[in-house]
Parts: structure tokens; sequence; C-alpha cells
């Protein structure tokens, strides 16, 4: 009786242990990049249960774009922090660091200005979603300065890490005065660049508290010319101002197989599943460096205590997902019918605002002479991408592009007519056109390839597509957005937009 007992409970010991394996091997996982699509210079905040994130924008509107989040693998768009830039600045916004304290939200961030280098800012709200509310310059000194980082210290000071610009210079830290508004006091050095692999550049700072002991991570080399040699690096000291002890073992983030360049990110803590890097790096295979993707990797402490980040110094590609949340499917494209206003993620130059309102289930565009354009972004360079168009009012020209610097290449409807085009604040060129019904909305569809070749076409919804001859459009630089267009005077009416990456 009892031997037959002991093999009762060896059975059930069995079948749990075996429940125990399949739960192991079916834990949620996620897939970098978290956020897909050219998002350089990632911030994150934890406010309770939600993830807050922000992203570099440099000349695209609306200017830093939010992001929220409950598990950090999951992210969805929200507002932006600066709708409207202020007047000092000229189009290179850098770096947004979110933080957070009762009653409000606040970003700084840096920006290039129309009279001298570069100066860190505030805008606060109440509300992530907003409105925010632009609070002034907190610190322009004379050699410029970005890729700001607020932190409490654990006697409740504030204070600001910053980037000083110029060659050879490094990180700084300051005290922030009432309200986080502005500067005071002196500013002290904490790291500069002194080792080959930094090349020059000691930047991104994200400075933590932990184990008794101040921990500094920060990006250094080049991140944005090719070939990048971007990484990340640590660095510790007992005292706030220091001195800064770098890890020998830096970078502690570097180029792998999959992802290229990483760096310039927030350490975060996720609660029970604990630290965090959200950060940028490039595709492997992005050969251009077109695309700083956001990823998110793991940080642990190796036997001597310094911290290990991903996999043994590498981005991670597949990883445990930190809250136990399964990563939904990327949409890998966009569609947009325009049923109730402008979704998230729509784009324009941060100085030509387009004159835009959704009415009746279709997006007006009013064209007053020059080039106006609103974009999406894509995360690939094999795309397909349609919008169906009214016929323009007045003398307009509705079109469906790419972006090209400040222009734009593609296909576009005017006068009953359709044909490729090229354009830019200082003009345009236009190839072959072909006939369409009057009267009749119609369907325009351009193709990327890699490399940049774009291929134009068009629908009437008689006789299918037919090919446009793409002229002038047909080669150019890579592109990174899709734009729906229009120029001469009129307005343009889109009645739907979508783009399929891949």
């Amino acid at each position: 009786m009892l031997l037959g007992v002991l093999r009762r409970q060896t059975a059930s010991m069995r079948r749990l242990g075996l429940l125990l394996a399949a739960l192991l091997l079916s834990a949620p996982t996620y897939s970098n990049p978290v956020i897909d699509g050219d998002h350089p210079d990632p911030s994150v905040v934890r406010v309770g249960a939600v993830f807050l994130a922000s992203v570099t924008t440099s000349a695209w509107a609306p200017v830093f774009p939010l992001y929220r989040s409950r598990d950090l693998v999951n992210w969805r768009p929200i507002g932006s922090v600066l709708p409207v830039p202020p007047a000092w600045t000229n189009g290179k916004f850098w770096a947004p660091e979110l933080a957070h304290e009762p009653g409000r939200y606040l970003a700084y961030w840096g920006a290039a200005r129309r009279d001298g280098p570069p100066c860190i800012a505030l805008s606060t709200a109440a509300r992530p979603q907003g409105p925010w509310r632009y609070r002034g310059r907190v610190t322009c000194p004379p050699s410029g300065a970005i890729d700001a980082a607020p932190f409490r210290d654990v006697d409740g000071g504030r204070w600001l890490l910053w980037k000083q610009m110029g060659p050879g210079n490094g990180i700084r830290i300051q005290r922030l005065g009432r309200g986080g508004l502005r500067v005071r006091g002196p500013s002290v050095a904490l790291v500069r660049p002194d080792t080959p692999w930094e090349q020059g550049v000691t930047e991104a700072p994200s400075l933590v508290w932990i184990g008794g002991r101040y921990l500094l991570f920060y990006a250094g080399g080049h991140c944005c010319r090719v070939p990048c040699s971007y990484g990340e690096g640590v660095a510790q000291a007992v005292s706030l101002l220091g001195p800064y002890v770098k890890d020998p073992a830096n970078p502690i983030l570097a180029s792998g197989e999959d992802w290229a360049c990483p760096g310039h990110g927030t350490v975060v803590g996720s609660g029970a599943g604990g630290l965090f890097l959200l950060h940028h790096a490039y595709r492997a295979t992005d050969a251009q460096d077109l695309r700083r993707r956001v990823l998110l990797d793991p940080v642990g402490f190796g036997p001597d205590g310094w911290p290990v980040i991903g996999a043994g110094g590498i981005s991670v590609s597949t990883a445990d997902s930190p809250l136990g949340q399964p990563q939904q499917p990327a949409a890998g494209g966009f569609s947009d019918g325009f049923d109730s206003g402008l979704e998230p993620g729509w784009e324009w130059l941060f100085d030509a605002r387009p004159d835009l309102s959704v009415v009746g289930g279709g997006l007006d565009e009013r064209c007053t002479g020059a080039l106006s354009f609103v974009a999406r972004q894509v995360a690939g360079d094999r795309v397909a991408a349609t919008t169906t168009v009214e016929p323009p009012m007045g003398d307009a020209a509705v079109g469906l592009a790419v972006n090209l610097g400040r222009g734009v290449r593609g296909v576009e409807l005017r006068h009953g007519r359709v044909r490729s085009f090229v354009a830019s604040p200082s003009g345009a060129r236009t190839g072959r056109s072909v006939a369409v019904p009057a009267r009749r909305r119609v369907q325009l569809t351009v193709t990327l390839a890699p490399g940049g070749h774009l291929a134009t076409y068009v629908g009437d919804g008689v006789g299918g597509q037919r090919r446009v001859d793409a002229g002038p459009a047909a080669s150019g630089a890579v592109p990174t957005r899709v734009a729906l267009t229009c120029r001469g005077r009129g307005t343009a009416r889109f009645l739907f937009a979508r783009a399929h990456v891949g």
C-alpha cells in the first residue's frame, strides 16, 4: 500500500514538474526593437505602473513625441512635448529627458538656436497627454549644451547633468534652482573623453544611485556618420560630484551581429523585472545608418560589481518580457481612413506646418502655392504606399511621395492628368503625364525598393493600375517617410492612406 502511495506521489510530482517546465518554456518574450522606425535618443521614466518615453525628432514636428507603456515592450503614441517650437530654435531638436514629481511631468530638451550655440530648455505638464507648457531656457553656456539629464539626489537635492559641446569636452553637473527652471552655481565636470573607444565624445548621461554608489551611464564614439562607432560606457563614484572611475571593460554595450552602434538611453527600474536600458541602435544591415531604432536591454551586474548590459555586452534580439506581458506584433506600416482627426504619427517639418482639417471622412490639405506635405515614418526600405484622392479644387496638385531632404519625390494629380514629380522649396521637376477621367477619384501608388528606387502608378477604378513614368522621381536618397503632398493653390482631399513595409 505504501509503495502504491509513493508511486502516485511520484507521478504527481512528475506531472507538476512537466507543467512548470512547460510554463517556463512558454514565458512571454519580446524582440527588439520595441519602437520601430527612426527614433533616436530615447528617454523613459516610470510613474507608478506606467512608463513614458520620448525621442529626438531633429527637424520634424510635432517635436518630441510621447509614448506610453505598462510593460516596456508595447508602446503607443499619446502626444508630444512641443507642438509649437519657440522662436529662438532653428530646427535641430535633440534628446528629450523625462522626469516626474508630484503634480507634474517635466521634459528637459536641447535645441540649436538661431543666434548662438545650443541651449537646454524645459517644458512641463500636469498630465503626460498635455497640454505641455514651454517654461524657458534652463542653461545656455557659451560653449553650448545638449543631452540634459535631471537627477534627484538621495538628500532631495535637484541637479542637472548635460553634455558640454566642443571637442574633448564631456559631461557636467550643475544644481537646479527652485522648480527646476534654471541652473544655479558653477558646473562640475564628471567625465570627459580620454579613452580610444570614445573617440573624443562622452555624452547622453543617465545617472542612478544603487548599492551605495553613483553609476553614470554614458555614450561614446560617433552616433551619426557612416561608419558609426557608438557604444555605451559606465563610470562610478561614491560621491555625487566624483571622482568618477570608468569601467576598464568599457564599452559595456557595443555592436554585435544584429545591432550596431547602441547607446544614448535611460536606465529605468521595472520593479520585479529589474533594471533596463532603453536606448537606440541601427540594424547591422542598415549600411547607410538611416534609422536609429528603440531597443530595450536588461542591466545586470557581474562578479566584479560592474554593470553588464544585454547579452554579455551585446544588445539582445529576443529576451524574456520584463513584466511577463507578451509583445504585440509590430504594425509594419500604417493605415488611416481619416475618420476622427489626424492619428498620432503624422509629421511635418517644424517650420512648415501644413493647413490640415479632417472633415467628413477625409483629410483636406489647403495649398497656398509652395510645397506642403504631411508624412508618416516607414520602418523599412521596401515599401508599397497608396492613397485615394479626390480631384483637387482650384489649381492644386495632390500627390503621394517619399521624403527627400526638405522636399519630396513621387506622383501627383493635377487638371485630370497624373505625373511623377520632384519638389522642394526651391522648385519642381515633373515627368511625362497620363490622362485620367475627369471629376473621378483616383488611387495614387508608389513602390520603393532598396537603394531608393521609386516606381509610380495610378488607378481610376476602370482599367486597374497603370504605370506612370517615374522620370525624375525614380531615384534619390533612401527615404524614411511617406508623404501626402499639395502644390499650387487650392485644396487637396485624401480619403485614405496606407503603407505596407516588407
